[in-house]
């Protein structure tokens, strides 16, 4: 049997400076995170104005807005140097004046290339933002709350997904679109100085052990690296991940309104609502995972069962009929929730890396996560405009074009499912270390 994951990811049983500098040491990152997320979704809310406004195609606005993920996806593999190295004050405070900059560009944007600009440095900014906040708890807390609190974590990003569906839509009944952008580049700034003054240093018995790690494995700058792109279970775990969260990253967050108006006859107002659903899904979801996790000491069958319900639900969404509105409502509930089971992905990347390589470890899968959402996004609007390029008018697209498009979810997650069958929890923290620092490829 193995042993309990939680007491896997960090040696500590306690809390290293006392319970209230924990928590507030994670609810300043969290809090980051909340904001992150609300900027990452809210062009989907706007994409209507976004087209009207730069007069642009479907694949102009999803190749545009999907630059967010290709900044966000790389600097994921400089994101987990930069905290294994530094901890997570500097880093997470000058990654909210990066957002805030990117909100800056989006509102004065003149072009739909202007908007991408701005997207980038979101993306390049947020990048630091849930795997900061896990890093950050990972070294406050005991290891048996670490995926409760990735769940916790999740939940409050989705709290801003909801956020931005409902908040912005009143927000916009005021303001327009590029002045919203501006008071999410204010905001920005007021949370880089709360971070920079009230996430603490890292405790001397962290840094003794990221020291132990580092003479064990090597200190060079990339040695963290060798040990993550060696174990054969951090790469699964990265393609997993990824698959389980397509529906969110390319349904939820940008295309979801418009499939729900013209597939299933739900009018404008009401489309983002329903489609928060999913962010509600995941966020109750995610806490309960992490909870189950950290209480049977099990990651993997969590992701096995999320890959599974995903598929079940997507392919469902595409073949249904479109008077079924309460099931509209259950599938994208459960669509969301199944995406929860990514809360356990970080903890357990970790418990299979060394302890000097765990915030890289953590990263890698996020940036596998993140590059999939983005080419998802582009690869949605590609195919929405191939019946633009015959000629026909953006209102011309209808349901079979929409359910077409989607039909790359059902694929990918079966592609999904297969993988998460190979996935395992570690045996032990010293094994595990041993095999992903001393094996090419090791399980």
């Amino acid at each position: 049997m193995s042993a309990p994951a939680s007491t896997l990811v960090d040696s500590h049983s306690t809390y290293p400076g006392g319970r209230f500098k924990a928590w507030v040491a994670w609810s300043m990152p969290a809090l980051f995170f909340l904001y992150e997320f609300l900027i990452r979704v809210a062009p989907g809310v706007i994409e209507g104005d976004l087209q009207k406004d730069f007069n642009a195609t479907p694949g102009d606005i999803g190749l545009n807005m999907s630059l967010y993920y290709y900044a966000y996806a790389p600097m994921q593999l400089v994101v987990g140097v930069l905290l294994d190295r530094m901890g997570g004050r500097r880093p997470l405070a000058i990654a909210s004046l990066v957002c805030g900059g990117g909100c800056v560009l989006f509102a004065a944007a003149s072009s739909v290339e202007g908007l991408g600009y701005g997207r980038f440095l979101m993306g390049f900014g947020s990048a630091f933002a849930y795997v900061g906040t896990v890093y950050v708890a990972s070294i406050w807390f005991p290891g048996r709350r670490i995926a409760l609190l990735s769940g916790v974590t999740a939940a409050l990003g989705m709290l801003g997904a909801v956020t931005a569906e409902a908040f912005l839509s009143v927000l916009l009944e005021s303001v327009t679109w590029r002045e919203a952008f501006n008071i999410f580049a204010g905001s920005a700034v007021v949370m880089a100085l709360l971070m920079a003054l009230l996430i603490p240093r890292s405790p001397e018995s962290h840094v003794q052990r990221v020291k132990e790690a580092r003479l064990e494995h090597g200190s060079g700058l990339l040695s963290g690296y060798r040990c993550v792109l060696r174990s054969r279970q951090t790469w699964m775990l990265g393609i997993v991940t990824a698959l389980v969260y397509l529906p969110i990253g390319t349904f939820a967050a940008l295309w979801g309104d418009r499939y729900l108006q013209v597939v299933m006859g739900f009018s404008e107002d009401d489309a983002g609502p329903v489609v928060s659903l999913m962010f509600i899904g995941l966020a109750i979801a995610g806490p309960i995972i992490g909870w189950l996790s950290d209480s049977t000491g099990r990651r993997a069958i969590y992701l096995k069962i999320g890959t599974l319900l995903a598929l079940v639900c997507s392919s469902a969404l595409l073949i249904m009929p479109s008077s079924a509105d309460w099931l509209v409502y259950v599938l994208l509930l459960l669509l969301g929730a199944s995406a929860g089971a990514i809360v356990v992905a970080f903890p357990l990347a970790m418990e299979h890396n060394p302890h000097h390589s765990r915030g890289t470890a953590m990263t890698f899968v996020n940036f596998m996560q993140m590059i999939l959402a983005g080419v998802g996004q582009w690869v949605v609007g590609m195919l929405l405009d191939d019946d633009l390029k015959q000629g026909a008018s953006q209102s011309s697209l209808d349901a079979s074009d929409f359910r077409t498009a989607f039909v790359i979810l059902p694929v990918c997650l079966i592609m999904g499912a297969m993988i998460a069958f190979f996935l395992r929890d570690p045996v032990s923290d010293t094994t595990e270390a041993t095999a992903a620092s001393a094996l090419p490829l090791a399980d």
